[in-house]
């Protein structure tokens, strides 16, 4: 129970600190597309997901191996310190070979590829990132397996709040007046954050644990960090594959490049984050998951691990039906609000239906990842992107942006449902879908009517449609909340009854068996 509880506790902190984070990053995504165009912003994002590749073929999955073996280390006894220091080692060997790398074949490639002296100093600057996101990233492993969740964190708020300054500060003075290129800008910005992190991180020191020895080798850590590496390998190849091909299956489609970029733009700088906004707890708890199921099977303590799992996928079916609910209803208002046009509405009401699946697919991936079940992640991954690119290249040139959509909604319905169903086997779990599922759905509809029957009287007051969605919300989630609450304890109670029920009869046999 104290476990659950610290977990909570744990996992409201980094929610906290996500949603500012999450809609500082949307307010910018705003201000960028508003300053640069939103064509710009896609050329950003495509300059994002292909570092972000980079990034993780470079960094050897520093955060995952970090949080998950010193875990495992802390649960059966070992040294947590020998164990960090050789994801830290593999971390920085790989990133820094690749920093050196990209720097000593950049001259040789600019000339050959056409490409500016920007475009040079572009790579050379993010090539300087790489050691420094791997260094940051295990260290933010480290942090996570001893519970000190509040230290990255902050040095997370501190990165994006260095980062976004430096790319706002070159898109009001600098980019206008062409003393710097966008990427140029981006790979400054993304140099400042990223060092800020990891000195902050750096800050942090291990507490000191009592071990026995350590039973895990450096061999033995590469054969259990090639797998994770693999899948984040994959994962990312894919993304960035598929936002190479957006752009162009929309010009396919018939759109002009700076209408493909800039309808790219706004899906990702807009649509996107919109869509992931709310799912900051259950990051967070993804993130939490980990170590402590990394724990918990290094105990093998199997019914932790089921209750665990059960527990989670409760809370993101809960928190993820209202997500549906307002974004069906206020989509148009949602997208209008956030700079978009009416589109932008459209497309938030068409992809409501696949939150669940964007939420559980979080909550999913942290459960294999703390049972070290990245082998099948790494297949799973690879069977969705394949229904994600193919649908891709289908659909959007006869059918444009919807096309997207599409491919969006197919591969989160086909890869979170096998992805459930293996968790579920795996774990031996067989939960009560009318707790899980049906409970909240009931309390939704419920709250949905009364809320509608309540606002009737308000229409004529509420003739703003922002005024009309946060009275909903509201009156809305209070009447959701309250009526979650209520069910949770008649559950509580009807099984209190019955197990008391089902004792009653050997209580009934004690006096018999007194007077025999």
């Amino acid at each position: 129970m104290d476990e659950s509880r610290s977990m909570m506790r744990e996992s409201a902190v980094l929610s906290v600190f996500s949603v500012a984070l999450q809609g500082l990053g949307l307010l910018f995504n705003i201000f960028l597309t508003r300053s640069l165009g939103a064509a710009s912003v896609g050329v950003l994002t495509l300059m994002g997901s292909f570092y972000s590749l980079a990034a993780v073929l470079s960094g050897g999955s520093g955060f995952l191996s970090a949080s998950r073996f010193v875990s495992e280390a802390l649960g059966c006894g070992d040294d947590p310190r020998r164990v960090f220091s050789y994801a830290l080692r593999f971390s920085m060997l790989l990133s820094g070979s690749a920093c050196v790398l990209f720097c000593v074949t950049t001259p040789l490639t600019v000339p050959m590829l056409h490409a500016t002296g920007a475009t040079a100093l572009t790579v050379r600057l993010l090539s300087l990132c790489l050691p420094l996101s791997a260094l940051g990233a295990c260290l933010k492993g480290r942090c996570y397996a001893f519970h000190r969740v509040y230290v990255p964190a902050i040095a997370e708020c501190a990165e994006f709040l260095l980062r976004a300054g430096v790319m706002a500060f070159c898109a009001v003075f600098l980019i206008p007046a062409g003393r710097l290129t966008i990427l140029s800008a981006f790979a400054v910005s993304m140099l400042a954050g990223q060092g800020s992190a990891a000195l902050l991180l750096l800050c942090f020191r291990m507490p000191k644990q009592p071990v026995c020895g350590c039973t895990l080798h450096f061999g033995s850590f590469l054969r259990a960090v090639l797998p994770m590496i693999g899948n984040a390998s994959l994962v990312a190849l894919l993304s960035s594959a598929n936002d190479a091909l957006v752009p162009l299956t929309l010009r396919q489609y018939g759109s002009s490049t700076q209408e493909a970029l800039s309808q790219f733009g706004e899906f990702e700088a807009i649509i996107i984050p919109t869509l992931f906004f709310p799912s900051v707890v259950q990051c967070c708890m993804a993130g939490l998951l980990v170590p402590e199921l990394s724990q918990a099977r290094a105990a093998k303590n199997s019914t932790l691990i089921r209750q665990t799992t059960e527990r989670v996928l409760g809370q993101t079916v809960a928190y993820a039906l209202p997500v549906v609910l307002i974004m069906a209803l206020f989509g148009g208002e949602i997208g209008v609000l956030l700079g978009g046009d009416p589109f932008t509405g459209k497309i938030l009401r068409c992809m409501a239906p696949v939150i669940p699946f964007i939420y559980l697919e979080i909550i999913l991936e942290g459960v294999l990842r703390g049972l070290g079940r990245q082998s099948f992640s790494s297949v799973n991954y690879l069977a969705e992107y394949t229904v994600r690119i193919s649908v891709l290249l289908i659909c959007v040139p006869l059918f444009g942006f919807y096309g997207i959509v599409a491919s969006y909604m197919a591969c989160n319905l086909s890869g979170n449902a096998v992805r459930l169903f293996f968790v579920l086997r795996l774990t031996g779990l067989k939960p009560s879908w009318k707790r899980i599922l049906l409970r909240p759905a009931f309390c939704l509809l419920l709250s949905w009517q009364l809320t509608a029957l309540a606002m009737l009287p308000l229409r004529r007051l509420l003739q703003n449609g922002l005024l009309k969605m946060t009275a909903f919300c509201l009156l809305c989630g209070a009447a959701y909340l309250f009526l979650l609450g209520v069910t949770a304890r008649l559950i509580s109670d009807r099984d209190g009854h019955s197990d008391a029920a089902g004792r009653n009869p050997c209580r009934a046999q004690s006096p018999a068996r007194g007077s025999g």
